[in-house]
């Protein structure tokens, strides 16, 4: 029973990973790389922050720091743009960091591509395919790692 349950997993990473690739091999190969760097942080308090304060709990600063970028296309077009995932602390003001834009819409942007487009695909593949053969192994009784 564990053994499907294991295989499944892992054809499902497999597949996610295998899909995830290739959306970032078309990314790649139509997006222009750009350097961005950020300008200031948008603070999000927590919801948690919010009923506390609403009881009169004084504010513990905890939220989420939401880095705002600047880049330049191509065409010398300065885009500015408010990044959906946050840090705690804030990322610092003025670091630079690399971005992969779509030139047909340039606010279309991936942030940290390398993970984005090939670490987690292949990680997500790596740990699919590691799963099918630890079950072929367990089958064929070369090695007993699932209890039956």
């Amino acid at each position: 029973m564990i053994a499907r349950q294991i295989v499944f997993l892992s054809l499902v990473a497999i597949t996610i990973g295998f899909i995830l690739w290739r959306a970032g091999r078309r990314t790649l190969a139509k997006g222009k790389l750009s350097e961005a760097t950020i300008v200031k942080n948008v603070f999000s308090p927590n919801e948690l922050t919010l009923i506390q304060n609403e009881l009169g709990i004084d504010d513990d600063e905890s939220g989420t720091y939401y880095p705002v970028i600047q880049f330049l296309t191509e065409k010398n077009e300065l885009i500015t743009r408010q990044l959906s995932i946050g840090f705690n602390p804030p990322k610092s003001v003025g670091s630079k960091f690399s971005v992969i834009y779509n030139p047909s819409d340039p606010s279309d942007i991936v942030t940290y591509p390398r993970i984005q487009l090939e670490v987690i695909p292949k990680s997500l593949m790596a740990i699919g395919v590691t799963g099918l053969v630890v079950v072929v192994l367990d089958v064929f009784e070369i090695v007993n790692i699932i209890p039956n």
